[in-house]
């Protein structure tokens, strides 16, 4: 009972950007006893952190044991880290054209834009309960940190495509190739296109 409310408070600060708050509450989940869910949360915490430093090895280690604490859930637990990368992608995206549009209105012209094509979100897998609490996550980049803009455009640009890079690979060496949700994430194709 105090693991589920845990859980539950910990998916909600995630969502609202708490992230400390959130991995404490991970954390006692699972020094009381581990769960998929818990590990999966954290990996999900540090995965949406990338932009603010944080390396992709600590998201692919959480999300293992989140796998290896229940295997028989691998293709749910799978299907919400792909769509989790996937979130984040669409976010860095937006982040970059935002911030590509605050460029033009100061300096009149333009450098590149991102375009992210061909991508569906997975469901969310509704009827399993072990995962209930990452139903409240959004659907939109809600809970992912944003990059620092004072890099100027050049660094900020190379560094989406960096995380960009590390995530897909996250992703290609780490699920099952045969998944929908797999097939679906490598559909989303990010092209930069650079004018003026």
């Amino acid at each position: 009972m105090l693991d589920d409310l845990e859980l539950y408070l910990a998916a909600s600060s995630l969502k609202r950007k708490k992230y400390s708050a959130a991995r404490e509450l991970y954390l006692k989940v699972n020094a009381r006893n581990e769960s998929a869910e818990a590990w999966l949360g954290m990996s999900f915490c540090k995965l949406y952190q990338l932009a603010e430093g944080l390396k992709i090895d600590g998201v692919i280690e959480c999300f293992k044991k989140a796998k290896l604490i229940n295997p028989t859930l691998q293709t749910t637990i799978e299907d919400a880290f792909i769509k989790r990368c996937q979130i984040v992608k669409i976010a860095y995206v937006n982040f970059y054209n935002e911030a590509l549009k605050q460029q033009i209105k100061e300096n009149k012209k333009v450098t590149a834009t991102l375009l992210l094509t061909g991508g569906q979100l997975q469901e969310e897998p509704s009827d399993n309960k072990e995962f209930s609490s990452f139903v409240e996550l959004g659907n939109k980049g809600d809970g992912v940190a944003n990059f620092d803009l004072t890099l100027g455009m050049d660094r900020f640009l190379e560094e989406i495509l960096l995380k960009f890079n590390e995530i897909d690979n996250a992703v290609r060496m780490n699920v099952d190739k045969a998944s929908k949700a797999f097939k679906a994430y490598f559909q989303m194709e990010i092209t930069v296109i650079k004018i003026g």
